[in-house]
Formats: structure tokens, sequence, C-alpha cells
């Protein structure tokens, strides 16, 4: 018979198997999907994963960062880049080894703290559908770090003699300073994975009502640091979210004050109604229009919750404390995503399932403990709430399988929101990669149908270049830049640069469909190429398409200035490497030019021209068995090259001429 203490101690540890294996159930499909949505700008495309620099400008270039300033969640990008490179499957794992840590650190908390079903409460916030996004979604490492560091600080303060003073009235105990300076720098990094965990010294202070019934000026000193630091990572990210990540212009400029409450108040039921209900989940929700003459029916959504919230104040001396303050948390934590600050996704909808990855933590632990306090037998509610728990698991397998691929995810978005204009227009994308243009541009139509977008119209334009339509793709491209907004803000430049490097590519392609206009298009390519470098310096796509049209036309010295800013910036960047050798080979300096070709070569090993062109080098340089070989390895990948094709046979004729 084990002793009560060593029982204890097993039944916990079952409990935490039990808790991890279950979340692993649930999740498991995830380990078999991809990458979506904007995992490239986080992920595929981001650049600063890719060397030490990088991670320099992670920390040290807020402004530069991809897209929001969260270092320590793109330090943990950068780490695994580097560790499996863009194989999706490490980034899943990590996803859903911190949500389950969450959990676990969630049941402990609620543990301690003596809230009934702790262990159920931690299970449901595990397994609910409502994770699914945060889970399955690489780019929502974000939540899953921040939630994990959130209830790790959280842990430590109360461990901490103002901890301990809401933990179990202990005023007189030892400081506990260790733990403070620990809590505060799991908050901060929990602030620097994600900002939404500013609420937490708010959190705390509710808790403290919880537990007293009221806050004295004291409870305020030791979350003063805390506040501080969390109110200046909100208005940095509020700020980021406007003038870099483009929450600004005519999408969110139409909204009142008033509408703001609005739409706050119906996110706030919304919410609260798919926690409860989790039933047709999509990954973009409905556009709510906020029209004037409906004002006084939007009006009731924040008049209803606050009566809501006032009736559990004024309930709390006959059903306690906690539904005030489950819900309190539930607001204040979803307080950033309920509209009252620009947030750039809230231009297709006011509202995704990640936005409440922590705030639901509240309604669950009411519900659970609700239910083990009213019933008349603990075993009955427990039973109910397993089936529950197996019920949302099953319903999270099924979801979870949705975030496959991007076009599994946009198909099942508009099978449920089919009047999305971005679930079409990210469809349309897959489509054309997969080679379907003509869906494709049916796609883009759609979407240009259901708002006016210059994105929309640029679609419509690439489709007409694959087909090699390129005059109409030009047509689509001027389109889409004459609806750009003129501003001055960044992230509407950095957009019109987009659209000025399009035109370029049309004329670039127009150069080579017609010879004899290539010097008019190339003039026409340049001045696009030079217009969005001048918006957007950094833009390293107009200045590697410029150099090449330096190239071609012999104006080295300008085709090597441009690849040079190119590589000040991303010394990793393919292209910049190859044109800069192609600029000295062209002017005869081959012992500037073979260093670059190699370190093009070091970057796409398989690449076929840069390994022709260091093997026409050597071949020059008198290494012609080298070259040779190099050669032959160049047309076996690229048979057709006729280029590498001459080179062979020059230095084959090199080699033979050689002999005695």
């Amino acid at each position: 018979m084990l002793e009560p203490r060593k029982r204890s101690i097993l039944l916990q540890s079952l409990q935490l198997v039990a808790l991890i294996a279950i979340t692993f159930a649930a999740y498991f499909p995830v380990l078999r999907n991809g990458f979506i949505w904007d995992d490239d700008r986080y992920i595929e495309q981001n650049s600063h994963l890719h060397s030490v620099r990088g991670l320099e400008q992670i920390w040290l270039q807020p402004l530069k960062a991809e897209p929001q300033y969260y270092p320590l969640t793109h330090t943990t990008l950068w780490v695994e880049y580097h560790l499996w490179g863009l194989h999706a499957v490490g980034y899943h794992v990590d996803n859903l080894l911190l949500h389950a840590a969450s959990a676990a650190m969630l049941w402990r908390i609620l543990r301690r703290l003596k809230i009934p079903g702790a262990w159920l409460a931690a299970m449901i916030f595990a397994v609910h559908p409502l994770q699914v996004e945060s889970v399955a979604w690489a780019t929502e490492r974000k939540n899953c770090l921040s939630g994990l560091l959130y209830l790790l600080s959280l842990w430590a303060y109360l461990q901490t003699r103002w901890g301990r003073r809401i933990w179990d009235g202990d005023e007189n105990g030892e400081s506990g300073m260790g733990w403070y300076f620990v809590s505060l720098l799991l908050f901060v990094g929990a602030l620097l994975s994600k900002s939404v965990a500013s609420s937490m010294p708010v959190a705390i202070l509710i808790l403290v009502w919880w537990k007293r019934g009221k806050i004295r000026l004291k409870d305020f000193y030791p979350v003063t640091p805390m506040l501080i630091a969390g109110a200046a990572m909100g208005c940095l990210t509020g700020w980021m979210e406007k003038h870099v990540v483009g929450a600004i212009g005519p999408d969110f400029d139409f909204l009142t004050p008033l509408d703001r409450v609005c739409i706050a108040g119906r996110a706030f039921w919304f919410y609260l109604g798919k926690l409860l209900c989790p039933v047709r989940l999509t990954f973009i929700y409905p556009h709510w229009n906020v029209d004037p003459a409906q004002r006084l029916w939007w009006i009731l959504f924040p008049v209803l919750a606050i009566a809501f919230l006032v009736s559990c104040w004024g309930l709390r001396n006959r059903v306690g404390r906690g539904p005030l303050t489950a819900m309190l948390f539930f607001a204040v934590t979803l307080a950033p995503a309920l509209g009252f600050v620009n947030v750039f996704p809230m231009r297709f909808s006011y509202v995704a399932d990640h936005f409440q990855y922590f705030a639901c933590i509240g309604p669950i632990v009411l519900l659970v403990a609700m239910g083990m306090r009213i019933a008349t037998s603990d075993r009955y509610v427990s039973g109910v709430l397993l089936v529950v728990i197996a019920g949302l698991g099953v319903l999270s397998n099924v979801r979870s399988r949705v975030y496959l691929d991007r076009r599994t995810l946009w198909s099942d978005t508009l099978a449920k929101n089919p009047d999305s204009p971005m679930a079409h227009n990210n469809l349309a994308v897959e489509l054309m990669h997969a080679g379907d243009l003509d869906a494709a541009e049916a796609q883009f139509r759609e979407a240009a149908r259901l708002r006016t977008d210059a994105s929309d119209w640029v679609g419509v334009g690439q489709c007409a270049a694959i087909a090699g339509d390129y005059p109409r793709a030009l047509e689509m491209y001027l389109k889409a830049l004459d609806s750009t907004r003129v501003s001055n803000e960044p992230v509407f430049q950095r957009l019109r640069a987009g659209r000025e490097f399009q035109v370029g590519t049309a004329y670039q392609s127009l150069a080579g469909e017609f010879p004899a206009r290539a010097a008019e298009y190339f003039s026409q390519a340049e001045q696009a190429y030079l217009s969005a470098i001048e918006l957007y310096p950094e833009y390293e796509d107009p200045r590697t398409n410029l150099a090449s049209i330096l190239v071609t036309e012999r104006r080295y010295a300008e085709a090597i200035q441009q690849c040079q800013a190119v590589l000040e910036e991303n010394p990793e960047s393919f292209s910049a490497r190859m044109n800069m050798g192609n600029a000295y080979y062209a002017r005869g300096e081959l012992d500037l030019a073979l260093p670059q070709y190699r370190q093009a070569l070091a970057l796409e090993p398989d690449n076929a021209n840069a390994m022709a062109s260091i093997g026409a080098i050597l071949a020059q340089q008198g290494q012609v068995d080298q070259g040779i070989a190099m050669l032959r390895e160049a047309l076996k990948i690229d048979p057709n090259n006729p280029l590498s094709q001459q080179d062979l046979l020059a230095a084959l004729s090199k080699a033979s001429q050689s002999k005695p």
C-alpha cells in the first residue's frame, strides 16, 4: 500500500501523461501538414533566418522584422531553420510540444489555486478545436510560445511573497525575490514572443480581487514594472501594425469610435459562442458590415456584454467572485483583438480563432468549476466532462486536417465563407502554381469583384505572363499600379514598389519577345525598377532584375553597384551573386567573376548556370579537365542549355589542342 504522498505523486504523474497523450492524439494530423498563408513571410521566404546577421536584425532592427517585432518567436524559427530547413514537420512538432506544455502548466497553476476540476479544465483548453489554428499554423508559434512563457511567468509570480498572498494568504513569509525576477524575465520573454501577453499583470490583479474581494495600493507595486513593459510593447506592436504591417487606410478609416465599440461587443459574444459550440470553424470568418442604418441593433452587443459583467458583479455575494473573475479575464485578454485598435487581419475579418488562445481559459475554468460544485456527484460530472473532452478531441483531430496545405485550407474556407475575397485570391495563387491558369484567373477576378484591391489584378497579370501574353500582363500590372494608394506611409510605399516591379518584369519580358523594340522596353523596365527602388530601397527583386538589364546593355559598373547594394542587405542572394559574376565575366575579369559564381553555387548546389559559368572560367584559366567536368555536370542537369554546350565544345577543343 503506497503512502498518501507517494500515491498523490503517482496520480499526478498519470494525469500528466494522460494530458500530454490526449493532446497529441487530438493534433497528430498536424505532423503531416505543410506551410500555409503567411508562413512564407515568417519562414519560407524570410531571409533573416539564413544567417547570423539575420539573427542580429531580428533583435536589433525592429522595422525590418517579418512582419512584427517578436524577436524571441523569430529566434526559435531561426534555430529551427538551421536544424531542419524548410521541413514543416519540425515546426509543427514544436508548436504541439509548446501547446502541450502550456496545458500542463495551466493544470499546475489551477491546482495550486485550488480550483475544482483543474485537470479537466486544462484538458479542455488543450484539445478545444479553437486551439487548432494556433497549433496547426506554423506562424502561430507566437501564440504557443507566448502562452507557455505567460503561464510560466504567472506560476513563478505565485511563488513570490506577493504571490503567496494570493495563493494562501501568507503575509509574512520570505520575500521570494528570486522567483520575482524569474517571473519578470519570463514575462519579458512572453512579450517578445507576442505582445498579447501584456494583459498578464492585469490578470494578476484580477486574481488578487478574486481571493480578497479588494485590491490595495501595495498590490500594484510588484506588477508595475510588468504594466510598464506591457504598455510599451503594446504601443510598439500597435504602431507597427499600422505603419509596417499595413493596418491603416480605407479599410480602417471609416470606423467611428461607436463602430469599434459595436464590433467589440459582437466579437465578445461571437467568441463565447464559438467556445461553447465550436461548429463551422473557418480560417477567415465573414467580414461584418457595420451599417449605420443598423447601429441600433449593433449597439445591443456591447450593451448586453456590459450588462452581463455588471450582473456578475451584482451576484458576487450570492454566487461568489468566480464568474466575474473568469469573464474579466476573458474580456481583458481579448481586448487587443476586439477592434479597439487596428490589427491587419481585420481587413479580412474582425474575428479569428487564434485571437482567443489565451482568453478562453477564463470561461473554460469557470464552466468546469461550476459543474464540479453544483453536481451532486463528482464522479458523474467528471464522466460528462470526459465525454465532452473526447468529443472536442475528435473535432480538433478533424479540424487539424484542414491545415494540410494552402489549397486545402482555402477550399475549406470558401466552402464556409464563399464571399471572402482573400480566400478567392489565395486559392487562385495555388491554382496558378499548379498550372491551372484559367481557374486561377477566374478566382482572381472573383476576388476583384468582391473588393477593390490591386493585388487581384496583379494575379490576373501573372496568369497572363505565365501564359506568355506579356501585353495583357502589362495591362493588368498597370491597372494594379493605378489603383494602388499613393501615400508616404512605408507600408503603402512598399506596396507601390511591388506594383512598379511587376510593371518592370512585363516590360523586360516584352524586350525578349520583341527584339526589335528591346531597347525601348528595357528603358521602360529600367524606369519601373528605379521607381520601385526609390520607394523601397531595401527591395531586392527590382535591383537584381535591373542588374541583369544593365549587364545586357554592357553597363557593367552600374550592374555591379546594384548587386553590391543587394548583397549588403542579403549576402545570400543567389541572383545578385550570379549577376555580379556575369558583369565581371563580361568585362573579362575572370578572377573576380569566379568567386561570385562559387558563392552562387554554394547557395544553390544544383544550379546548372552557376556550374557552367565556373566550368567555362576554369577552362579558360588553364584548368581544362576541371572545367570540362563542371560543364558536363551542368549539362546533366540542363541538357538543352546552348551556352553550356558551346562552352563545353570550346573546352574540349582546347583540351585536344593541348595534347601532344
